[in-house]
């Protein structure tokens, strides 16, 4: 999954910016939905 990767790629670096992903990503899922 692109979550996965994300995850995986931001594993080294601080959780803080990885939230607003987090939020963008949940936005762009109810879109799809």
């Amino acid at each position: 999954m692109l979550l996965d990767k994300i995850l995986y790629s931001y594993g080294n670096f601080d959780w803080v910016p990885l939230l607003g992903i987090w939020e963008a990503v949940g936005y762009a899922t109810l879109l799809v939905l």
